[in-house]
């Protein structure tokens, strides 16, 4: 999962959620890190912040940059499909390609559903086999032997 800043526009990866109790929300497909502190500490801290009932703590890494999140910024997960449209890849980073997705916006997409010879100015197209085409700006395939 990736989750994107409101403000800023960077990204984090969730590695884990962090669960400080057993009567915390839980969600398949997650992966959870338990941490001992009291929970109604945990309440009230949310409360004084004026946190949403469904904020919850998650271990994170960031992608394509070295910052933390600002301390009253939103994280919001983030989803990029490249449905019915061609975007054009802007940068590389370790396991995510970076795309230019209109008017200055940008999605992530992770390397690993797109061909492992996908360079900066490369275009991607959503398929419907959750693998995407790699194509010119066009919307023709692109093939690299290399």
């Amino acid at each position: 999962m990736v989750l994107k800043s409101v403000s800023t526009g960077l990204y984090w990866e969730v590695k884990a959620r962090i669960i400080h109790s057993s009567e915390e929300k839980r969600f398949d497909g997650e992966t959870e890190i338990f941490s001992h502190i009291n929970f109604r500490e945990i309440n009230d801290i949310k409360k004084q912040k004026g946190l949403y009932e469904n904020a919850f703590e998650y271990n994170i890494i960031s992608i394509g940059h070295n910052n933390k999140p600002n301390p009253d910024d939103f994280l919001v997960f983030h989803v990029t499909v490249a449905i019915r449209t061609i975007y054009k890849i802007i940068d590389i980073y370790d396991d995510y390609l970076l795309l230019d997705t209109e008017n200055g916006n940008t999605g992530l997409l992770h390397k690993r559903y797109v061909s492992k010879n996908a360079q900066i100015g490369d275009y991607v197209r959503h398929s419907e086999h959750r693998f995407h085409d790699l194509v010119d700006e066009f919307g023709n395939f692109v093939y690299r032997n290399s």
